[in-house]
Protein backbone atom coordinates (compact mmCIF):
# COMPACT_ATOMS: atom_id res chain seq x y z
CA UNK A 1 0.00 0.00 0.00
CA UNK A 2 1.24 3.57 -0.61
CA UNK A 3 3.12 5.14 2.28
CA UNK A 4 2.70 8.64 3.62
CA UNK A 5 5.18 11.07 2.00
CA UNK A 6 8.07 11.92 4.35
CA UNK A 7 8.23 15.43 5.74
CA UNK A 8 10.64 17.71 3.91
CA UNK A 9 12.94 20.14 5.70
CA UNK A 10 14.68 23.14 4.18
CA UNK A 11 17.90 21.12 3.94
CA UNK A 12 16.03 18.35 2.11
CA UNK A 13 14.66 20.90 -0.35
CA UNK A 14 18.20 22.13 -1.03
CA UNK A 15 19.22 18.55 -1.84
CA UNK A 16 16.21 18.11 -4.12
CA UNK A 17 16.93 21.31 -6.02
CA UNK A 18 20.62 20.42 -6.28
CA UNK A 19 19.74 16.98 -7.67
CA UNK A 20 17.34 18.52 -10.20
CA UNK A 21 19.94 21.12 -11.22
CA UNK A 22 22.55 18.39 -11.69
CA UNK A 23 20.28 16.24 -13.86
CA UNK A 24 19.22 19.28 -15.91
CA UNK A 25 22.84 20.36 -16.46
CA UNK A 26 23.91 16.84 -17.50
CA UNK A 27 20.87 16.48 -19.74
CA UNK A 28 21.32 19.78 -21.53
CA UNK A 29 25.02 19.11 -22.16
CA UNK A 30 24.27 15.66 -23.59
CA UNK A 31 21.27 16.72 -25.67
CA UNK A 32 23.14 19.73 -27.05
CA UNK A 33 26.02 17.41 -27.96
CA UNK A 34 23.64 15.01 -29.72
CA UNK A 35 22.11 17.93 -31.63
CA UNK A 36 25.51 18.44 -33.27
CA UNK A 37 25.38 14.94 -34.79
CA UNK A 38 23.40 15.10 -38.05
CA UNK A 39 22.30 11.46 -37.83
CA UNK A 40 21.03 11.66 -34.25
CA UNK A 41 17.32 11.33 -33.49
CA UNK A 42 17.21 14.75 -31.83
CA UNK A 43 18.95 16.43 -34.75
CA UNK A 44 16.54 14.89 -37.28
CA UNK A 45 13.45 15.85 -35.27
CA UNK A 46 14.84 19.35 -34.73
CA UNK A 47 15.13 19.80 -38.49
CA UNK A 48 11.50 18.72 -38.83
CA UNK A 49 10.46 21.15 -36.08
CA UNK A 50 12.17 23.99 -37.96
CA UNK A 51 9.97 23.23 -40.98
CA UNK A 52 6.79 23.78 -38.95
CA UNK A 53 4.76 26.90 -39.62
CA UNK A 54 2.26 28.11 -37.02
CA UNK A 55 0.21 29.80 -39.75
CA UNK A 56 -0.21 26.33 -41.30
CA UNK A 57 -0.64 23.91 -38.36
CA UNK A 58 -0.85 20.90 -40.65
CA UNK A 59 2.83 21.48 -41.46
CA UNK A 60 3.68 19.99 -38.04
CA UNK A 61 2.09 16.71 -39.17
CA UNK A 62 4.20 16.41 -42.30
CA UNK A 63 6.57 13.86 -40.74
CA UNK A 64 4.27 12.27 -38.15
CA UNK A 65 1.08 12.55 -36.15
CA UNK A 66 2.80 13.25 -32.81
CA UNK A 67 3.80 16.93 -33.08
CA UNK A 68 4.00 18.07 -29.43
CA UNK A 69 7.80 18.17 -29.13
CA UNK A 70 8.13 19.79 -32.55
CA UNK A 71 5.58 22.50 -31.73
CA UNK A 72 7.41 23.36 -28.48
CA UNK A 73 10.77 23.56 -30.23
CA UNK A 74 9.29 25.67 -33.02
CA UNK A 75 7.86 28.00 -30.37
CA UNK A 76 11.32 28.61 -28.90
CA UNK A 77 12.65 29.17 -32.41
CA UNK A 78 10.09 31.92 -32.89
CA UNK A 79 11.42 33.55 -29.72
CA UNK A 80 14.88 33.77 -31.31
CA UNK A 81 16.63 30.81 -29.68
CA UNK A 82 18.94 28.81 -31.99
CA UNK A 83 17.64 25.46 -33.20
CA UNK A 84 20.12 23.26 -31.33
CA UNK A 85 19.54 25.16 -28.08
CA UNK A 86 15.76 24.98 -28.53
CA UNK A 87 15.83 21.23 -29.15
CA UNK A 88 18.20 20.57 -26.25
CA UNK A 89 16.21 22.77 -23.87
CA UNK A 90 12.80 21.19 -24.57
CA UNK A 91 14.30 17.70 -24.24
CA UNK A 92 16.06 18.70 -21.02
CA UNK A 93 12.76 19.89 -19.57
CA UNK A 94 11.29 16.48 -20.40
CA UNK A 95 14.10 14.79 -18.51
CA UNK A 96 13.65 17.16 -15.56
CA UNK A 97 9.93 16.44 -15.50
CA UNK A 98 10.69 12.72 -15.57
CA UNK A 99 12.90 13.11 -12.47
CA UNK A 100 10.24 15.11 -10.60
CA UNK A 101 7.49 12.61 -11.44
CA UNK A 102 9.63 9.62 -10.44
CA UNK A 103 10.41 11.31 -7.13
CA UNK A 104 6.75 12.09 -6.55
CA UNK A 105 5.75 8.45 -7.11
CA UNK A 106 8.52 7.09 -4.90
CA UNK A 107 7.85 9.58 -2.10
CA UNK A 108 4.18 8.53 -2.01
CA UNK A 109 5.11 4.85 -1.73
CA UNK A 110 8.19 4.75 0.50
CA UNK A 111 8.70 5.45 4.20
CA UNK A 112 12.22 6.76 3.71
CA UNK A 113 13.94 10.07 4.26
CA UNK A 114 13.39 12.75 1.63
CA UNK A 115 17.08 12.66 0.71
CA UNK A 116 17.01 8.87 0.22
CA UNK A 117 13.99 9.21 -2.06
CA UNK A 118 15.78 11.94 -4.03
CA UNK A 119 18.84 9.70 -4.43
CA UNK A 120 16.71 6.79 -5.67
CA UNK A 121 14.95 9.10 -8.13
CA UNK A 122 18.24 10.28 -9.61
CA UNK A 123 19.41 6.69 -9.84
CA UNK A 124 16.19 5.74 -11.64
CA UNK A 125 16.68 8.33 -14.40
CA UNK A 126 20.33 7.29 -14.93
CA UNK A 127 20.15 3.48 -15.13
CA UNK A 128 20.31 1.61 -18.39
CA UNK A 129 20.14 -1.96 -19.57
CA UNK A 130 22.83 -4.21 -18.18
CA UNK A 131 25.94 -3.86 -20.30
CA UNK A 132 27.30 -7.26 -21.30
CA UNK A 133 30.55 -6.51 -23.20
CA UNK A 134 30.33 -9.44 -25.63
CA UNK A 135 26.66 -8.81 -26.49
CA UNK A 136 25.83 -5.09 -26.18
CA UNK A 137 29.11 -3.21 -25.66
CA UNK A 138 27.40 0.06 -26.64
CA UNK A 139 24.49 -0.73 -24.24
CA UNK A 140 21.60 0.36 -26.49
CA UNK A 141 22.18 -1.67 -29.66
CA UNK A 142 20.60 -5.16 -29.66
CA UNK A 143 18.69 -4.43 -26.44
CA UNK A 144 17.23 -0.94 -25.92
CA UNK A 145 17.21 0.89 -22.61
CA UNK A 146 14.67 2.28 -20.12
CA UNK A 147 16.39 5.69 -20.27
CA UNK A 148 16.49 6.57 -23.96
CA UNK A 149 18.67 9.68 -23.90
CA UNK A 150 18.88 9.97 -27.68
CA UNK A 151 15.12 10.03 -28.39
CA UNK A 152 13.43 13.37 -27.75
CA UNK A 153 9.90 12.17 -28.52
CA UNK A 154 10.29 9.06 -26.34
CA UNK A 155 11.35 11.25 -23.41
CA UNK A 156 8.30 13.44 -23.91
CA UNK A 157 6.07 10.38 -24.07
CA UNK A 158 7.49 8.95 -20.84
CA UNK A 159 6.55 12.14 -18.99
CA UNK A 160 2.90 11.43 -19.76
CA UNK A 161 3.31 7.74 -18.94
CA UNK A 162 4.58 8.65 -15.47
CA UNK A 163 1.47 10.78 -14.96
CA UNK A 164 -1.15 8.55 -16.59
CA UNK A 165 -0.37 5.15 -15.08
CA UNK A 166 -0.37 6.34 -11.42
CA UNK A 167 -3.47 8.48 -12.07
CA UNK A 168 -5.27 5.46 -13.53
CA UNK A 169 -4.35 3.46 -10.42
CA UNK A 170 -5.59 6.28 -8.18
CA UNK A 171 -8.90 6.49 -10.06
CA UNK A 172 -9.50 2.79 -9.54
CA UNK A 173 -8.34 2.77 -5.91
CA UNK A 174 -10.79 5.55 -5.03
CA UNK A 175 -13.56 3.46 -6.55
CA UNK A 176 -12.38 0.26 -4.87
CA UNK A 177 -12.39 1.82 -1.38
CA UNK A 178 -16.12 2.53 -1.73
CA UNK A 179 -17.09 -1.05 -2.59
CA UNK A 180 -19.41 -2.88 -2.17
CA UNK A 181 -21.58 0.22 -2.50
CA UNK A 182 -23.62 0.29 -5.71
CA UNK A 183 -22.90 4.04 -5.88
CA UNK A 184 -19.11 3.64 -5.79
CA UNK A 185 -17.47 6.05 -8.21
CA UNK A 186 -14.53 8.41 -8.60
CA UNK A 187 -14.56 12.22 -9.12
CA UNK A 188 -15.22 13.33 -12.68
CA UNK A 189 -12.24 15.69 -12.44
CA UNK A 190 -9.90 12.70 -12.05
CA UNK A 191 -11.26 10.75 -15.01
CA UNK A 192 -11.47 13.91 -17.14
CA UNK A 193 -7.85 14.73 -16.26
CA UNK A 194 -6.83 11.19 -17.15
CA UNK A 195 -8.57 11.46 -20.52
CA UNK A 196 -6.85 14.79 -21.25
CA UNK A 197 -3.40 13.46 -20.30
CA UNK A 198 -3.85 10.34 -22.39
CA UNK A 199 -4.80 12.52 -25.36
CA UNK A 200 -1.70 14.71 -24.86
CA UNK A 201 0.46 11.60 -24.56
CA UNK A 202 -0.59 10.68 -28.09
CA UNK A 203 0.56 14.08 -29.31
CA UNK A 204 3.94 13.38 -27.68
CA UNK A 205 4.34 9.78 -28.92
CA UNK A 206 1.64 7.12 -29.38
CA UNK A 207 3.86 4.17 -28.43
CA UNK A 208 2.90 4.41 -24.73
CA UNK A 209 -0.82 4.26 -25.44
CA UNK A 210 -0.46 1.44 -27.96
CA UNK A 211 0.56 -0.78 -25.04
CA UNK A 212 -1.28 0.88 -22.15
CA UNK A 213 -4.68 1.02 -23.82
CA UNK A 214 -5.02 -2.78 -24.25
CA UNK A 215 -3.54 -3.37 -20.79
CA UNK A 216 -5.86 -0.88 -19.06
CA UNK A 217 -8.88 -2.12 -21.03
CA UNK A 218 -8.18 -5.68 -19.91
CA UNK A 219 -7.71 -4.57 -16.29
CA UNK A 220 -10.96 -2.59 -16.22
CA UNK A 221 -12.85 -5.32 -18.08
CA UNK A 222 -11.87 -7.83 -15.39
CA UNK A 223 -12.98 -5.41 -12.67
CA UNK A 224 -16.24 -4.71 -14.49
CA UNK A 225 -16.97 -8.43 -14.61
CA UNK A 226 -16.21 -8.64 -10.89
CA UNK A 227 -18.41 -5.63 -10.07
CA UNK A 228 -21.28 -5.67 -12.61
CA UNK A 229 -23.51 -3.52 -10.36
CA UNK A 230 -21.09 -0.60 -10.77
CA UNK A 231 -21.39 -0.16 -14.52
CA UNK A 232 -21.84 3.58 -14.05
CA UNK A 233 -18.22 3.95 -12.89
CA UNK A 234 -16.79 1.92 -15.76
CA UNK A 235 -18.87 3.80 -18.32
CA UNK A 236 -17.61 7.08 -16.81
CA UNK A 237 -14.01 5.99 -17.33
CA UNK A 238 -14.76 4.79 -20.87
CA UNK A 239 -16.45 8.08 -21.78
CA UNK A 240 -13.46 10.12 -20.61
CA UNK A 241 -10.87 8.08 -22.49
CA UNK A 242 -12.93 7.59 -25.67
CA UNK A 243 -11.46 10.69 -27.43
CA UNK A 244 -7.97 9.27 -26.87
CA UNK A 245 -8.98 5.91 -28.29
CA UNK A 246 -10.45 7.51 -31.42
CA UNK A 247 -7.43 9.78 -31.88
CA UNK A 248 -4.99 6.89 -31.56
CA UNK A 249 -6.92 4.99 -34.24
CA UNK A 250 -6.63 8.06 -36.48
CA UNK A 251 -2.88 8.21 -35.84
CA UNK A 252 -2.40 4.59 -36.87
CA UNK A 253 -4.53 5.10 -39.96
CA UNK A 254 -2.16 7.96 -40.77
CA UNK A 255 0.93 5.79 -40.33
CA UNK A 256 -0.37 2.53 -41.74
CA UNK A 257 -3.65 3.31 -43.51
CA UNK A 258 -5.38 5.66 -45.87
CA UNK A 259 -5.17 8.98 -43.99
CA UNK A 260 -2.30 11.11 -45.24
CA UNK A 261 -1.02 8.34 -47.45
CA UNK A 262 0.27 5.01 -46.20
CA UNK A 263 3.82 5.10 -44.84
CA UNK A 264 4.05 1.35 -44.51
CA UNK A 265 2.14 -1.49 -42.93
CA UNK A 266 2.11 -3.60 -39.79
CA UNK A 267 3.50 -7.07 -40.33
CA UNK A 268 3.33 -10.26 -38.31
CA UNK A 269 6.82 -11.44 -37.31
CA UNK A 270 6.99 -14.75 -35.49
CA UNK A 271 10.20 -16.72 -35.06
CA UNK A 272 12.13 -18.57 -32.38
CA UNK A 273 15.07 -16.22 -32.91
CA UNK A 274 12.92 -13.15 -32.24
CA UNK A 275 11.49 -14.83 -29.14
CA UNK A 276 15.02 -15.34 -27.80
CA UNK A 277 15.96 -11.75 -28.62
CA UNK A 278 12.84 -10.39 -26.94
CA UNK A 279 13.44 -12.42 -23.78
CA UNK A 280 17.03 -11.24 -23.60
CA UNK A 281 15.99 -7.61 -24.11
CA UNK A 282 13.50 -7.83 -21.25
CA UNK A 283 16.02 -9.48 -18.94
CA UNK A 284 18.78 -6.96 -19.64
CA UNK A 285 16.50 -3.92 -19.39
CA UNK A 286 14.57 -5.07 -16.33
CA UNK A 287 16.82 -7.45 -14.41
CA UNK A 288 16.53 -5.42 -11.21
CA UNK A 289 12.76 -4.70 -11.37
CA UNK A 290 12.02 -8.36 -12.11
CA UNK A 291 14.21 -9.40 -9.19
CA UNK A 292 12.51 -6.81 -6.97
CA UNK A 293 9.05 -8.13 -7.84
CA UNK A 294 10.18 -11.71 -7.18
CA UNK A 295 11.60 -11.01 -3.69
CA UNK A 296 8.88 -8.58 -2.57
CA UNK A 297 5.68 -10.30 -3.70
CA UNK A 298 3.77 -9.30 -0.56
CA UNK A 299 4.46 -5.61 -1.24
CA UNK A 300 2.81 -5.71 -4.68
CA UNK A 301 0.08 -8.33 -4.27
CA UNK A 302 -2.72 -5.79 -3.75
CA UNK A 303 -1.08 -2.86 -5.52
CA UNK A 304 -3.12 -1.50 -8.45
CA UNK A 305 -0.13 0.40 -9.84
CA UNK A 306 1.86 -2.83 -9.95
CA UNK A 307 -0.87 -4.71 -11.85
CA UNK A 308 -1.29 -1.89 -14.36
CA UNK A 309 2.49 -1.78 -14.83
CA UNK A 310 2.63 -5.55 -15.24
CA UNK A 311 -0.12 -5.37 -17.86
CA UNK A 312 1.65 -2.52 -19.66
CA UNK A 313 4.83 -4.58 -19.79
CA UNK A 314 3.12 -7.76 -20.92
CA UNK A 315 1.31 -6.05 -23.80
CA UNK A 316 4.39 -4.11 -24.91
CA UNK A 317 6.51 -7.28 -24.93
CA UNK A 318 3.87 -9.21 -26.90
CA UNK A 319 3.59 -6.38 -29.43
CA UNK A 320 7.36 -6.32 -29.88
CA UNK A 321 7.46 -10.10 -30.13
CA UNK A 322 4.77 -10.51 -32.79
CA UNK A 323 4.54 -7.20 -34.69
CA UNK A 324 6.87 -5.38 -37.06
CA UNK A 325 6.73 -2.74 -39.79
CA UNK A 326 7.33 -2.60 -43.51
CA UNK A 327 7.66 0.18 -46.04
CA UNK A 328 8.99 3.63 -45.09
CA UNK A 329 8.66 2.90 -41.38
CA UNK A 330 10.43 -0.47 -41.46
CA UNK A 331 13.43 0.86 -39.51
CA UNK A 332 11.55 2.98 -36.96
CA UNK A 333 11.13 0.22 -34.40
CA UNK A 334 7.93 1.70 -32.98
CA UNK A 335 6.91 -1.52 -31.28
CA UNK A 336 10.20 -1.49 -29.41
CA UNK A 337 9.61 2.01 -28.03
CA UNK A 338 6.57 0.79 -26.13
CA UNK A 339 8.62 -1.92 -24.45
CA UNK A 340 11.34 0.55 -23.45
CA UNK A 341 8.81 2.97 -21.97
CA UNK A 342 7.17 0.15 -20.03
CA UNK A 343 10.58 -0.82 -18.68
CA UNK A 344 10.92 2.63 -17.08
CA UNK A 345 7.53 2.22 -15.39
CA UNK A 346 8.72 -1.15 -14.07
CA UNK A 347 11.81 0.52 -12.70
CA UNK A 348 9.79 3.03 -10.69
CA UNK A 349 7.45 0.40 -9.24
CA UNK A 350 10.29 -2.10 -8.76
CA UNK A 351 12.41 0.39 -6.81
CA UNK A 352 9.52 1.20 -4.50
CA UNK A 353 8.68 -2.49 -3.95
CA UNK A 354 12.29 -3.44 -3.25
CA UNK A 355 12.95 -0.65 -0.77
CA UNK A 356 9.58 -1.18 0.90
CA UNK A 357 10.67 -4.76 1.54
CA UNK A 358 14.12 -3.64 2.73
CA UNK A 359 12.66 -1.05 5.09
CA UNK A 360 10.33 -3.70 6.54
CA UNK A 361 13.32 -6.06 6.97
CA UNK A 362 11.50 -8.59 4.82
CA UNK A 363 14.60 -9.51 2.80
CA UNK A 364 17.38 -11.83 3.88
CA UNK A 365 20.94 -10.55 3.61
CA UNK A 366 21.48 -12.79 0.61
CA UNK A 367 18.42 -11.42 -1.24
CA UNK A 368 19.35 -7.84 -0.36
CA UNK A 369 22.90 -8.39 -1.60
CA UNK A 370 21.61 -9.79 -4.90
CA UNK A 371 19.33 -6.78 -5.40
CA UNK A 372 22.07 -4.29 -4.52
CA UNK A 373 24.50 -5.91 -6.96
CA UNK A 374 21.97 -5.85 -9.79
CA UNK A 375 21.09 -2.24 -9.03
CA UNK A 376 24.77 -1.28 -9.05
CA UNK A 377 25.34 -3.06 -12.37
CA UNK A 378 22.43 -1.18 -13.96
CA UNK A 379 23.73 2.13 -12.62
CA UNK A 380 27.32 1.54 -13.78
CA UNK A 381 25.96 0.54 -17.21
CA UNK A 382 23.87 3.72 -17.30
CA UNK A 383 26.82 5.96 -16.46
CA UNK A 384 28.93 4.14 -19.04
CA UNK A 385 26.22 4.68 -21.67
CA UNK A 386 26.14 8.42 -20.98
CA UNK A 387 29.93 8.60 -21.26
CA UNK A 388 29.74 6.58 -24.49
CA UNK A 389 27.25 9.04 -26.00
CA UNK A 390 29.48 11.96 -25.07
CA UNK A 391 32.75 10.49 -26.31
CA UNK A 392 32.03 8.13 -29.21
CA UNK A 393 30.38 10.51 -31.63
CA UNK A 394 27.70 7.85 -32.19
CA UNK A 395 24.08 8.95 -32.49
CA UNK A 396 22.84 6.09 -30.27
Amino acid sequence: MPAHPPSTSRADQVVQWAALAGVLALSFALFYHLCQLPSSDISIHAAWAAEGDFSQPVSFLRHGAHPLWHVLVAGLLRLGLPLDCSAALITTLSKGAQLCLVRNILSSRLRMSANAVTLLSVLCVLVSSLCVPWYNPTVYYNVGTPNTWHSCTQLAGMVFMLMCVPLTARCYDRFDKQLPSREATTPWRDTALLGALLFLSLLAKPTFMQAFLPAACLFFLVQWIRHPRNSRYFLQVLLCVLPSILFMLAQYFYYFGALGGSQGSVTLEVSLEKAKTTLLCVLLMQAFPLYAFAVSRKAVRRDTLFWLTLGLNAVSVLEFLFLGESGRRAGDGNFGWGMMGAAMMSWVVGLSAYFQARSARALSRFKALGGDLLLGWHLISGVYYIVYLFTSGAAL
